[in-house]
């Protein structure tokens, strides 16, 4: 019974013909594209045929793909199986119970047949790059896992960055196109934050750098359904977005220095009412307010578009401090109020909340900081911070209410347009 321990959908595959799924929503995935469902299990198996020498190199190379610096960093499922048994193992019957390999082996008797799965076995112990255990159910890494900061460095430096393609494509038809003109270890679907929708464009991990220079030569040769491909390193890719969003953010300081001008004059203004004794101050500081969260919305508007091009996770988890005022404050708090309550707790991007809301949150440059505060002044603490005279209730945004935020503000960084924004 697999129920409790179902590998999530990878986004990663070496060879045509046994490709890992798409990469998933936040929501996860039906649990029928995941793993066998529970009747499958069940299931009779069917008869034995040993593999043949493409299932078998088909079969070898998806798994050595599982454990490979290409996938393993970043598949979660089985990164947290390999961590949790003490020697990295991971148990054979779970492996070929994960959709390719199982679409592989059902011309051989399929993952219930256990001559099958002996067969894998046997083949597995050829692999240079796993070892089995000695009782034959299990298999890890032949190396350790080396720091994924250092691993993503190495790819970054014999990765590719192609473009354009049909929004049809599929990883097994790139890999073929881009498999006959070198050697490809993986291809990544380049994805909208939003809708996760192919964007067109594509990471092509290579065997090496040789490899890197030997497709751009080229470059003016090649062409995708009758289309020109636009082809660069990847990390000059990545530098020429960056540099992009530099020039986009300094091309919006022009409406950011006017909502800070008009939250300067708006504060102003209610100072002056209060010296005269007269006019409405909550109005003067709601105004003040909200355009000084317009000028925090620019700037969190450029944040959610760079977070939509990073090549890795959508967001930053742990970035987002809820907060909550204890029954009784006082009225008229303002957003100053609960960070100066917090004190120089770290860099702060963007707090939502104003005067006359109970709840809001802050968003903060560094998890770290959020983690400080949490240990702090959070529940456990019997130290919490007081805001109009009551305890503030402290928690860190996390799970899908943490993805919906982040999902949103790119939403709102494209102008609410389709796919992610962009």
């Amino acid at each position: 019974a697999w129920e409790g321990r179902l590998p999530k959908s990878r986004t990663y595959a070496p060879l045509p013909g046994f490709l890992p799924p798409a990469a998933p929503a936040r929501r996860p995935p039906p649990l029928s594209s995941r793993l066998m469902s529970v009747a499958a299990l069940n299931a009779v198996a069917g008869a034995f045929k040993p593999l043949d020498a493409d299932a078998k190199v088909k079969v070898k190379t998806q798994i050595e793909f599982y454990f490979s610096d290409s996938n393993l960093p970043r598949d979660k499922f089985l990164r947290e199986t390999v961590e949790a048994d003490p020697d990295g193992f991971v148990d054979i019957a779970l492996l070929v119970s994960f959709s390719r390999v199982r679409t592989l082996l059902v011309a051989f008797g399929g993952p219930q047949n256990d001559e099958t799965v002996a067969d894998v076995t046997a083949l597995l112990e050829t692999s240079e790059t796993l070892t089995v255990s000695d009782d034959k159910k299990r298999i890890r890494r032949s190396t350790e896992l080396r720091p994924r900061d250092e691993v993503d460095a190495e790819i970054e430096l014999r990765s590719v960055y192609a473009s354009p393609f049909p929004m049809t494509a599929t990883i097994d038809e790139l890999t073929t196109f881009f498999a006959a003109h070198t050697k490809v270890l993986s291809i990544r679907l380049r994805r909208h934050i939003t809708s996760k929708d192919f964007k067109g464009s594509i990471f092509v991990e290579l065997e090496d750098g040789a490899g890197c220079a030997e497709l751009l030569g080229k470059v003016k040769e090649l062409e995708y359904e009758g289309a020109a491909l636009t082809l660069m390193m990847k990390k000059d890719y990545l530098e020429k977005k960056k540099t992009e969003r530099v020039e986009k953010a300094a091309s919006n300081a022009v409406a950011v220095a006017a909502a800070e001008e008009a939250a300067a004059a708006a504060a102003a203004a209610a100072a002056l009412q209060r010296e005269m004794g007269g006019g409405d101050d909550d109005a003067a500081v709601e105004a003040a307010e909200a355009t000084e969260g317009a000028a925090e919305e620019e700037g969190a508007n450029v944040e959610a578009e760079e977070a939509a091009e990073e090549p890795g996770s959508s967001f930053t988890e742990g970035l987002i401090l809820k907060f909550a005022l204890g029954d009784g404050t006082e009225e008229g708090v303002r957003r100053e109020d609960v960070t100066g309550a917090l004190g120089d707790c770290g860099v702060i991007k963007f707090t939502d909340f104003k005067m006359g809301d109970t709840t809001g949150c802050i968003r903060f440059e560094d998890a770290e900081a959020v983690k400080k505060i949490i240990d702090a002044h959070g529940a456990d603490s019997g130290a919490a911070l007081e805001v109009g005279g009551k305890p503030l209730a402290l928690s860190v945004m996390e799970g899908e209410e943490e993805a919906a935020y982040w999902k949103a503000l790119a939403a709102r960084a494209g102008g609410g347009a389709g796919a992610g924004g962009r």
